[in-house]
Parts: structure tokens; C-alpha cells; sequence
């Protein structure tokens, strides 16, 4: 199970530690959000790939949340083009 802490959150950065994740979530969130032009830096550190802890941080012009929410549903958008893709069902 995932756990996620808020180490620092204002009005344009954002810094979690996520405990439960690795590369999985954060390649394809981080892939999407360095080609967003509200994000100024992004980043993430994994601990090791067996003690399952994340450092993400971000640096945008607006709300990180919202830049994060936007981020999120393009990547949703893209597996659900891919599992119709693979599976037939609609894209």
C-alpha cells in the first residue's frame, strides 16, 4: 500500500515522500509533467528499489496540484488509448 507525506507544499512547489513506490508511478507522471510548460522543475529520487521509498518534488508557475491533477489524467488518457489499442476496446 502506498502512503504518501507532504513535506513542503506552498502556492508553486510541492515536495512528497512516497513509501509503497518506485518507478512505476513516477516515470510515466514525471515524462508527462517535464513536457508541461507550467513546470519549471521536476524531479525524483527512489532510496533503493527495495525499500520502496520516493522523494518527488516540483517547482511550477501555478498551483502544483493542478499542474499534478493535469499531469495524472493525461497519463490515465494515454493507458486507456493503449489497453484499447491492445484489447479493442475504445480509444
Amino acid at each position: 500500500m502506498m502512503n504518501i507525506d507532504i513535506v513542503r507544499y506552498d502556492e508553486k512547489y510541492l515536495e512528497i515522500k512516497v513509501k509503497g513506490e518506485t518507478y512505476t508511478l513516477f516515470v510515466p507522471l514525471v515524462n508527462v509533467l517535464s513536457k508541461d510548460p507550467d513546470v519549471e522543475y521536476i524531479s525524483f529520487d527512489v532510496d533503493h528499489p527495495l525499500t520502496e521509498n520516493v522523494t518527488f518534488r516540483l517547482r511550477t508557475r501555478i498551483d502544483p496540484l493542478a499542474v499534478v491533477e493535469r499531469a495524472v489524467s493525461k497519463v490515465v488518457e494515454e493507458l486507456k488509448s493503449i489497453e484499447g489499442q491492445l484489447f479493442g476496446g475504445a480509444t
